[in-house]
């Protein structure tokens, strides 16, 4: 199982915040086993489906589906509804469980084969992605907590809060991580940027917090950080880029309460994280993802620049259906990332851009993450850039015009006007993991739509 063998029956294991019950490792177990035997156990291996809350029935349900040795498709509760149903016409689980309204059993299953060594399906478009999955076995569970436990020294005295979806990997990574070192969870589902959120966290006196940079740029602009959480040791990042100014903002923020601040690279692919960037070297290797986890090997690739990651972790493969769950491993430990990277003479790691984010702007190749980087530098403000060959897409807040962002991405990017075309908008959509929903910047046409869906719960971490 995940969870560690050694630790102590009566150690909390896990806290609910709404009701403030505690639930022991000891708890904790029972409850898991007594789980595992209630689900239905058909003469073959059975595929559960999660609507997983950050609360402690999920909780149990996901180390159950484990310890039944089933394979259980983890979704975020709040998942679209169509894309809920699409998920249960292509993979037809034998069982579902949320917490509201307990596990409902298909009747009608179908006896079709599934891999013995697969555990877990994550999504890796978040609540509203497609229904493409991530095929993860135990051992990549295990062996990724494993490594970050190793790396940010998680011992059984710490105390982290559920900041992330469970559904999303980096969320899992922080419950698996926890629990592999047999530390304990405050278990919440309110937003970092409610009160009741850094109430539990001074209540119980957490002492690691997770976020995506999407998290980071709230926090620090509103200054929760210097009212709340002075117990915290440890601040964790992934989840993409976080810019050079708010990683500085988060090193000063560390140091002045004694902390520690940690950028990490990852992908679902690779159960959550690849690398990570100690904290003493943050300051001199600032933008670098760091160096790969215990355990891993990271290398970019000599003709395309792509990074590759190799190590215990890495998924057997992609799924789309039913079917897709019978197959073995495809990748045999390696992992081509899709993100172009360079490495440094200390062996440091820096990200550069992705191989599909790129413009042919008039014969030339155009990164549209150095595009984005250059120009929110230079506007002070969050940018998202995208388009198609020969017409560069610009999507600002802030309080600039679009003639000024204009001539902007002009001047720096030696583009004539015809090429540019902006939007300036009062907030960029994000998905439910925080990170920009192009799929909505390309789609929508109108200014007004685009605020309208940034207002919908996809547009902010959870």
């Amino acid at each position: 199982m995940i969870w560690t063998s050694s630790q102590s029956e009566e150690a909390v294991a896990a806290i609910d915040a709404r009701t403030n019950k505690s639930s022991t490792y000891g708890q904790l177990r029972a409850d898991v086993a007594q789980f595992a035997a209630a689900l239905p156990r058909p003469d073959r291996k059975s595929l559960g489906l999660l609507l997983a809350r950050n609360d402690y029935p999920s909780l149990v349900a996901y180390l159950g589906a484990l310890q039944a040795e089933n394979a259980l498709i983890l979704l975020d509760g709040s998942v679209n509804p169509a894309l809920l149903s699409d998920f249960t016409g292509r993979y037809r689980p034998d069982w579902i469980f949320a917490a509201s309204t307990g596990t409902q059993v298909n009747e009608h299953a179908e006896d079709i084969g599934i891999h013995p060594n697969l555990a877990l399906l994550l999504s890796t478009s978040g609540s509203t992605g497609s229904p493409k999955l991530v095929r993860l076995t135990l051992a990549n569970l295990m062996a990724n907590a494993e490594s970050i436990v190793q790396y940010l020294g998680i011992t059984p005295s710490d105390l982290s809060i559920t900041s992330l979806p469970m559904g999303y990997s980096y969320g899992l990574s922080v419950i698996n991580s926890h629990l592999r070192a047999g530390a304990g969870l405050v278990l919440t589902d309110d937003s970092v940027l409610r009160r009741e959120f850094w109430e539990a966290v001074d209540r119980y006196h957490c002492t690691s917090f997770a976020g995506v940079p999407y998290t980071y740029q709230m926090l620090l602009q509103t200054g929760l950080l210097n009212k709340w959480g002075t117990s915290l040791k440890v601040f964790t990042q992934a989840g993409g880029r976080l810019d050079d100014r708010y990683v500085r903002q988060m090193c000063e923020t560390a140091e002045a309460r004694n902390s520690r601040f940690y950028v990490m690279y990852g992908q679902t692919e690779a159960t959550a994280r690849m690398s990570y960037l100690p904290w003493e070297d943050i300051r001199r290797k600032a933008g670098s993802v760091g160096i790969a986890i215990p355990g891993g090997l990271l290398a970019a690739d000599s003709e395309t620049g792509e990074l590759v990651y190799t190590g215990p972790n890495v998924m057997m493969g992609y799924a789309e259906c039913r079917a897709d769950l019978a197959k073995g491993d495809d990748l045999n430990g390696t992992l081509r990332t899709g993100d172009l990277a360079h490495q440094d003479g200390d062996g440091y790691f820096y990200i550069t851009g992705r191989l599909k984010r790129f413009l042919k702007l008039f014969g030339k190749r155009f990164s549209l993450d150095e595009a984005e980087r250059i120009l929110s530098r230079r506007l002070g403000t969050d940018v998202a850039c995208y388009g198609r060959d020969d017409l560069l897409m610009v999507a600002a807040t802030g309080t600039a015009t679009a003639e000024a962002i204009t001539a902007t991405a002009c001047e720096a990017f030696a583009l004539p006007r015809s090429a540019v075309k902006v939007k300036v908008i009062s907030e960029l959509p994000r998905t439910g993991n925080g990170k920009l929903n192009y799929h909505i910047l390309e789609e929508t046409g109108a200014e007004h739509s685009l605020a309208a869906a940034c207002h919908g719960e996809t547009c902010l971490p959870r």
